[in-house]
């Protein structure tokens, strides 16, 4: 080893972080006196120990003040003593001082650049800022403050898995005061409505929630990504597209160049002006207006997928849904006609499993909307869908060629179920619809109907969905004969991806030929299209082979009975004349 990279060596071994040691003072020595402090007591500084604080060398005294000197250990006088010039003691904070108090560290930015040089001292600041923070300043102490969100003297890293404030406990963290009845008793909304505590139970159902709890994706939202942190003030309806657009930039942009956002900016003015009575005040139909009475505005986003209950956007947010999920990917292309016809085989297989599954709907007199959800489900269970997964324990799984279109198509209900924290009961939330807010008729003269629109929309997609799933029933029975068809694969997967495009193409709210909605469209089409017409030529192929087959196992048995007849004729004449030896 060389002289300058033992230095070098060196060097870094006497750079790198050491774990800080923390000595014992006089505060842990008393507290922790199971003679003097009941349990209770005694765990603060067991708990302490894996405090982040901790961790990097400060101990109670940091906070609290006082001398920690282990010589006063049991003289409380001069332990605690509030005039102990090098640190005061200060105590237990009121609620009304603890930004303050942990403001005295955490804004210092000469004290915080000794552990993290980037670290941030602005927190005490935005916290003020803070609907809790105004609260507070105000006299409200039951707002929460920081240790109602980092805990005490068991504070965690916030990128430590069991930090109240890591990704996947802030939503809990919240709950802790926002699902909380009697905490959030007499607080109001803006326009004077209670609070709601459900926001978690929502949350919780959510495609955010699925994404960061289920599937452990933690760039996923969660409560503060939306609202903040120190400065957590609800997004205003003018900055919720825009809190939103964080993520969902694309979508952000094509609204707020559609029709729809220069409408809303309208009915906000037009809201406005009718005061307490809402919609009520234009619109005197008896439906939508009377479900929407309750609404002064209009958001960007919020208006039509929710705040807190963000399910998963499906096709049954467009109006009108078909009478039949079935239709969604099994539905008669009237528009394309022969062209795309499918197989007689596959098309009374369909009906022959329909005709069962109505049957069955009709006997539970269900119809409507209630009959569109049960099939969602229903589709799930269905053997075609499913199939037996062997393992440690055999399961029904889905098939992955269906649970990815289902997907992928987002095939949903209208409603969804949350648990109402106040009652411990089932909530049904619904999905906002186009129909929730658009009549089937003007409800006035120079209004258009938006319904139109929606179905145009619809009808587009459901095309373009029915023609993808009908190419990919075909090209898997081609498959499962033994053709070839990874080819034809791409085809589906480009229109796959022209219906994601629609999806997102729909906040556009443009249907006009020469829209880029249209020319995705029309894109996706022709890739189901030429995915049809190559998955037919598969099982023509599949049933020249079936054929040929057929024609050479005839042959092949029309040769071994030969075979067997001379075989026969042979043993007949040699026992005629047995030859002798």
């Amino acid at each position: 080893m060389t002289r300058a990279y033992r230095i070098l060596l060196l060097g870094l071994v006497f750079t790198l972080p050491s774990p800080a040691i923390r000595p014992e003072t006089s505060c842990s020595t008393c507290h922790a006196d199971k003679d003097l402090f009941d349990p209770e007591m005694t765990q603060i500084v067991a708990g302490f120990e894996e405090d982040v604080h901790a961790k990097l060398g400060l101990s109670c005294h940091d906070c609290h003040g006082g001398n920690p000197e282990m010589g006063v250990a049991d003289d409380y006088g001069a332990a605690m003593d509030e005039g102990y010039e090098p640190n005061p003691y200060r105590g237990i904070p009121t609620p009304a001082e603890i930004p303050g108090f942990c403001g005295r560290c955490h804004s210092d930015p000469t004290f915080m650049k000794r552990f993290k040089p980037d670290a941030r001292v602005d927190q005490e600041r935005e916290y003020w800022t803070s609907q809790h923070g105004r609260a507070l300043a105000g006299g409200d102490t039951n707002v929460a403050t920081c240790v109602d969100c980092h805990g005490t003297h068991g504070i965690r890293a916030k990128d430590d898995t069991g930090s109240r404030v890591y990704p996947t406990q802030v939503a809990e963290t919240c709950r802790s005061c926002h699902g909380d009845v009697a905490k959030m008793e007499g607080y109001t909304l803006a326009d004077g409505t209670p609070l709601p505590i459900d926001q978690f139970a929502r949350w919780r159902q959510s495609v955010h929630a699925a994404a960061l709890l289920d599937k452990e994706d933690l760039s996923a939202p969660t409560c503060n990504d939306c609202h903040g942190n120190h400065g957590a003030t609800p997004p205003g309806l003018d900055a919720v597209g825009f809190v939103c657009g964080q993520c969902h930039g694309r979508e952000a942009e094509i609204f707020r160049l559609s029709p729809k956002h220069d409408a809303f900016e309208a009915h906000n003015e037009y809201l406005a002006e009718a005061g307490s009575e809402g919609c009520a005040g234009c619109h005197q139909a008896p439906e939508p207006a009377a479900e929407l009475s309750g609404i002064h505005a209009f958001s960007e986003c919020a208006s039509c997928h929710g705040n807190h209950g963000i399910v998963r956007p499906n096709i049954s947010m467009l109006s009108p849904p078909p009478p039949s999920v079935c239709e969604i990917c099994h539905g008669y292309l009237e528009s394309l006609g022969e062209e795309v016809e499918e197989p007689e085989r596959i098309r009374r297989s369909h009906e022959a499993v329909r005709e069962v599954v109505m049957t069955e709907a009709a006997a539970l007199g269900l119809e409507g909307e209630e009959l569109f959800n049960w099939l969602v489900d229903k589709a799930l269970t269905l053997p075609n869908h499913t199939a037996m997964e062997q393992g440690d324990e055999a399961r029904i799984r889905l098939r992955p060629e269906f649970e990815r279109l289902f997907t992928k198509f987002r095939i949903g209900k209208t409603v969804y179920t949350y648990e109402d924290p106040a009652t411990g009961e089932l909530v049904e939330g619904r999905v906002t619809r186009c129909d929730t807010c658009h009549a089937a008729e003007p409800l006035m003269a120079d209004e258009p109907v938006g319904l139109e629109t929606a179905s145009e929309l619809l009808s587009h997609m459901q095309e373009l969905t029915a023609l993808t799933a009908r190419a990919d029933r075909i090209l898997l029975r081609a498959r499962r004969g033994g053709v070839e068809t990874r080819g034809t694969l791409l085809e589906i997967d480009q229109a796959v991806d022209a219906q994601i495009g629609l999806q997102v193409l729909v906040h556009s709210f443009v249907v006009d030929e020469e829209s880029e909605f249209m020319e995705v469209q029309a894109e996706g089409v022709q890739h189901a299209q030429t995915a049809v017409e190559s998955g037919r030529e598969a099982l023509e192929q599949l049933a020249f082979r079936r054929r040929g087959l057929a024609v050479a196992l005839i042959i092949i048995l029309v040769v071994l009975i030969a075979l067997a007849l001379k075989i026969r004729d042979i043993s007949a004449r040699r026992d005629e004349h047995p030859t002798t030896g």
